[in-house]
């Protein structure tokens, strides 16, 4: 199987896992464990420290992708960003597309629980990000 195959399929099963799963509003604890059910290709990686965000990081076996999971004060999952390669993004932008009601140009919403989730997909020069958070109220 070619690797571009693989990753479609790592792809979609971490977006309809997205999808089935959300993740923001656990805690720390509980992430910690869903994420190993959740994601096996992802490892959680402590290499790095950052005192301006508290965050746990993850990154697929193949390192293509990093998932960084943005934690309140209390432990508490905030926002999911997950960076990838380019390589990523067709198969990415068909499963939001999929997944998730438009909400104009790289942009995506949904709901859990009556509370409104913004996905965004932004392009940068080398890389791509999707972050999600929950909608800000106007």
């Amino acid at each position: 199987m070619n690797k571009k195959i693989i990753i479609g399929f790592l792809l979609l099963a971490l977006f309809s896992t997205m999808r089935a799963q959300h993740i923001i509003g656990m805690h720390k604890d509980q992430l910690t464990k869903e994420m190993r059910k959740l994601y096996p290709d992802f490892v959680q990686d402590n290499s790095s420290v950052n005192s301006t965000y508290k965050y746990l990081k993850y990154i697929d076996k193949s390192n293509e992708q990093t998932l960084l999971v943005f934690l309140t004060d209390n432990d508490v999952c905030k926002s999911t960003k997950l960076i990838s390669d380019y390589t990523n993004l067709l198969d990415v932008k068909n499963n939001l597309d999929k997944n998730y009601k438009p909400s104009g140009k790289d942009k995506w919403t949904y709901t859990v629980d009556k509370e409104t989730y913004l996905v965004t997909l932004k392009r940068e020069k080398w890389f791509f990000s999707v972050f999600t958070s929950k909608k800000e109220k106007k």
